[in-house]
């Protein structure tokens, strides 16, 4: 039977490969709601179109008749259970939405109501679970979950989870080919194919928006942790190096030896200093690597189906 949805959501891969799934699957989309004052996502958003016009969220919600409408706070806008009711949508699918759902609209579509999590709850709920993932060196936590949505963040019994490897480059393709696939659990559910389980909250942990401050490199970790965070932590941000303040490393390079004591020494494209075990060599990070970054990762895009490809028999 086909199904209306009701989105909320935000241009980032995975949504995007939701919301073809849903799609390509026969249902339709009544409307797509997106947080207002997020101008910067849709303006990276319509860049992307030019490269990899696939993953844009707004060419694909023109494409398919699909309205966009930026909204408030859903707790603060009366209006949001009446124009919800309107769409005559059958469900409610959230994938990257900024707010909150309040508890009225939670009633509307009761037992109806999803959401996707980028980590394998209950670990790493909140706005920021990969950085989460990697401060702690958690990286089997990574993946995606399929869950109903409830009164409080993340919290709600799971449908589905897929694990996906990280660090990898392609990475945003993997984390979207999963949402993608859990979207065919949402039928199946309501179907009563598949049974919700409560998730344990004797392993559960809440990751709040990470700080800046906690990505960076120092003297006191070893060259092991040291490599470790300059695998991980680019993908998000850049580490800073404190023994050489106001560089950042994109990179590790290898161990130069044993601890010196020698100053930390900066050069064009890398940097040498003593970790707590072993003298360490970084690639550092250079003016225009941020916009650099940014293409190739269009260009990875550019080169990714949306939607995974069909299991082999």
């Amino acid at each position: 039977m086909a199904l209306t949805a009701l989105f909320l959501g935000s241009p980032a891969p995975a949504p995007v490969s939701v919301v073809a799934r849903w799609l390509a699957s026969g249902h339709r989309i009544a409307a797509f709601w997106t947080a207002a004052g997020h101008d910067d996502h849709w303006r990276y958003d319509r860049r992307l179109g030019r490269v990899a016009p696939q993953w844009s969220m707004g060419r694909r919600l023109e494409a398919a008749g699909v309205p966009r409408v930026e909204v408030p706070r859903l707790a603060r806008w009366p209006d949001a259970e009446h124009l919800a009711r309107q769409t005559g949508a059958d469900v409610l699918i959230s994938a990257y939405f900024h707010h909150v759902v309040p508890p009225g609209m939670l009633a509307l579509f009761e037992g109806r109501g999803f959401n996707f999590h980028s980590s394998l709850l209950p670990r790493y709920r909140g706005p920021t679970p990969l950085q989460g993932m990697i401060r702690d060196d958690a990286m089997d936590a990574a993946g995606m979950t399929l869950h109903l949505l409830d009164a409080s963040i993340d919290t709600g019994a799971i449908i589905a989870q897929m694990a996906v490897t990280y660090p990898q480059r392609r990475y945003a393709v993997a984390l979207a080919h999963a949402a993608g696939e859990l979207t065919d659990a949402i039928p199946a559910f309501l179907d009563g194919r598949i049974a919700a389980r409560p998730q344990d909250e004797s392993r559960a942990s809440y990751e709040r928006v990470t700080p800046a401050s906690e990505f960076f490199l120092s003297a006191d970790l070893s060259a092991t942790e040291i490599a470790r965070r300059c695998r991980t932590m680019p993908f998000i941000r850049a580490p800073a190096i404190r023994p050489l303040p106001g560089r950042e490393a994109i990179g590790f390079v290898r161990i130069l030896g044993p601890v010196t004591g020698a100053a930390p020494r900066a050069r064009w494209f890398y940097a040498d200093f003593d970790a707590a075990d072993r003298r360490v060599r970084v690639r550092l990070r250079w003016n225009g690597w941020r916009r650099l970054n940014r293409w190739r990762h269009f260009w990875m895009l550019r080169q990714a189906p949306v939607l995974p490809p069909p299991a082999v028999p």
